[in-house]
């Protein structure tokens, strides 16, 4: 039996491996995940306090952890056994939803029409609040969405390059 040693063949190619998965020095290339958007930005903005959502940074799925939820046990021992797969998305920082609603009311320019919008910030709920006051007029409500949506775009960057996630996910 001979023990010789076999030399390496660099135009060997092993047809289980997927080339495109590593560069010219054999390195793997980074992985790009794509993920639903809208269910990032949703629950982003979500404000209710008995939901939590956690980033697959896998998968790209966003979780939603809520009390009432059936196999919620099963899903926070996934998240707990694999922890460094799952990313909490952090609620909104306190007084960040009402900067925001303030710096859209400067956008309007009718000052009997911002004198109502003034009222939202007495409501327990000014979200809500606003909102009602907006879908009066359909266009800056609409605005008014989009508005919120950017605002919401720029934090969930911020935070992905917090997380070093920005060069893995298209945004």
């Amino acid at each position: 039996m001979d023990n010789k040693m076999q030399s390496f063949d660099p135009n060997y190619d092993d047809d289980d491996l997927d080339d495109d998965e590593f560069d010219e020095d054999g390195n793997p290339r980074p992985v790009k995940v794509e993920f639903d958007l809208p269910a990032l930005l949703l629950a982003w903005q979500d404000q209710s306090p008995d939901n939590s959502y956690y980033l697959d940074t896998l998968s790209g799925a966003v979780k939603l952890v809520n009390p009432n939820l059936f196999d919620l046990k099963e899903l926070t021992d996934e998240i707990e056994r694999h922890k460094y797969r799952y990313l909490y998305l952090p609620k909104p920082e306190r007084g960040q939803m009402r900067d925001n609603l303030k710096d859209f009311q400067k956008t309007i320019d009718d000052p009997a029409f911002n004198r109502v919008l003034d009222m939202a910030f007495e409501s327990p709920h000014p979200l809500e609040s606003f909102i009602k006051i907006l879908s009066g007029r359909p266009e800056e409500l609409e605005r008014f969405k989009q508005f919120r949506e950017s605002r919401a775009m720029i934090k969930l960057k911020q935070w992905l390059q917090a997380n070093a996630l920005h060069d893995k996910w298209k945004v």
